[in-house]
């Protein structure tokens, strides 16, 4: 096998079964919520009622309920943004999560909320991998690598 198709191949992978909170939200600004999250849901089969129901049932497990599937991420406040991107990786099911600053944009009770979803996540079988200047974080950690001591 060449390197090239060993290397699409890796990304192929990484793309299949990892979901990435980028810290800048990785969504698609001048969108709707419902059209971010449906990129959650592309390998799922199932019908237009069964996806809004998902969709609403995840905004709901994110602390989102008041938000409307048709309001612009641009609208929304960067915590509120920050659980979209939360709520589109919980949609695609990923036993992979990497997480670049999860909770930078979020109050603290918000992000223990969220840090509690992803606990929740830990236990059901998935590989949880964040990225974070945050000692809260760090504390409720299985493992801890510090960079500055590698």
């Amino acid at each position: 096998m060449s390197l090239d198709k060993a290397f699409s191949l890796s990304k192929l992978f990484l793309l299949t079964v990892s979901g990435y909170l980028f810290q800048n939200f990785g969504l698609l600004d001048n969108e709707d919520v419902s059209t971010n999250l449906d990129l959650g849901l592309i390998n799922r089969k199932c019908n237009y009622k069964e996806k809004d129901k998902l969709k609403k049932d995840v905004l709901a497990r994110v602390g989102l309920t008041h938000i409307h599937l048709e309001q612009k991420i641009y609208e929304l406040s960067g915590g509120e943004a920050q659980r979209v991107a939360l709520a589109k990786i919980i949609l695609k099911n990923p036993p992979l999560i990497l997480a670049d600053e999860l909770t930078a944009s979020l109050d603290p009770t918000t992000s223990q909320g969220i840090m509690k979803l992803l606990l929740d996540m830990k236990n059901e079988n998935r590989l949880i991998i964040i990225a974070t200047h945050n000692p809260d974080i760090w504390n409720q950690a299985d493992e801890v690598i510090n960079l500055n001591q590698l």
